[in-house]
């Protein structure tokens, strides 16, 4: 059996913010939470999933309930199109989630 190897360039931050998101071009927002967050992505869960391939647009609602960053938060972008490249369903006693895996897109400066 294969061991898994992490293909992450940048260090994960483990972060809990409260964000919002919609395809790319679309009305209806989705409300979710991330699990952690680097310069290039971030990983939250979601009551829906999305398909890979999928641009998203991500907006930040609320930092930690208490309003602390401690540096933890260093890289989590406040607004941001990103591109879905994996999605999770994890099953619980109480019912499902999905783990969403996106891919920040890079500005062009």
């Amino acid at each position: 059996m294969k061991a898994y190897k992490d293909k992450r360039t940048f260090d994960r931050r483990r972060y809990t913010a409260t964000i919002e998101f919609s395809y790319f071009n679309r009305d209806h927002y989705y409300e979710a939470q991330t699990l952690n967050h680097s310069d290039e992505g971030m990983c939250f869960k979601s009551e829906i999933s999305l398909r890979p391939g999928a641009t998203v647009l991500i907006r930040v609602k609320n930092l930690h309930p208490n309003g602390a960053c401690n540096g933890d938060c260093w890289g989590l972008r406040s607004i941001t199109l990103a591109e879905a490249k994996w999605c999770k369903e994890i099953l619980t006693d109480t019912g499902s989630f999905y783990e969403i895996g996106v891919k920040y897109f890079q500005p062009e400066y």
